[in-house]
């Protein structure tokens, strides 16, 4: 007996389109001059992927930018370089502005992004296959099948589709929405957060009313609006 497999019906490119027209309004601009306006830029400098260092140094270096900073870069949509370095090594005269407690990665800037440090001159800029990621993680980080049971509910939980996606994409993504949920006022740096990795969203989920979603062209079609990353509202946890 055959059986016919139902795939989840997907995002309509409409409800996609509202979705980055909310984020263009945030920014100040438009879809179509997001790529003209990125004045600001922010360097991260990765020695190694450490899922803890990463999702709390985001919102740690978010919180602590000054209200021009944070509109400068808000204005350029948290446009951010990811590189490979080691953040014991950054110059003292361009000193990172805030480093993850395992050490494992740096944040710099924002800097005009006509006139970036040297080192982003020098360093490799983050590239390769995503690794396997877990189904699920929590932050602050508890015993490793935690986030896979009952008892999760007072974290806040944002998922990501990773589906195609390469490294340097799926840093691109989740950092975007960290830091820019941080600069809402729609995350707290300190809040306890569950990160869920799926293959993509449905319909049903794109039609409820997310913190924050991520909503970008994908790669594949860049005709195509593809959603990438779903943040809940405190009243969905």
């Amino acid at each position: 007996m055959n059986r016919t497999t139902i795939l989840p019906r997907p995002p309509s490119q409409e409800r996609l389109a509202e979705l980055l027209e909310a984020r263009a309004t945030w920014a100040g601009t438009t879809v179509a001059e997001a790529a003209e306006t990125a004045e600001t830029t922010v360097l991260v400098l990765l020695r190694a992927v450490d899922m803890t260092d990463l999702v709390d140094g985001a919102r740690t270096f978010a919180a602590g930018l000054t209200d021009d900073e944070a509109d400068a870069w808000r204005r350029s949509w948290t446009r951010t370089r990811f590189l490979f370095g080691n953040p014991g090594n950054v110059a003292r005269r361009t000193p990172a502005r805030v480093v993850a407690p395992g050490e494992s990665a740096a944040w710099l800037g924002p800097f005009p992004s006509t006139r970036l440090p040297g080192m982003s001159r020098l360093l490799k800029p983050v590239s390769g296959v995503l690794p396997k990621m877990p189904s699920a993680l929590t932050f602050p980080p508890t015993d490793r099948d935690a986030g896979n049971r009952p008892g999760y509910g007072d974290h806040r939980e944002l998922q990501v589709a990773v589906r195609d996606l390469t490294l340097a994409e799926y840093l691109v993504h989740l950092h975007h929405t960290l830091a820019e949920s941080v600069l809402l006022g729609l995350l707290r740096p300190e809040e306890p957060l569950r990160l869920v990795h799926r293959m993509d969203f449905d319909a049903r989920t794109a039609e409820e009313t997310p913190a924050y979603a991520r909503v970008h062209f994908g790669h594949d079609d860049p005709t195509t609006l593809r959603l990438f990353t779903w943040l809940s509202s405190p009243a969905q946890r």
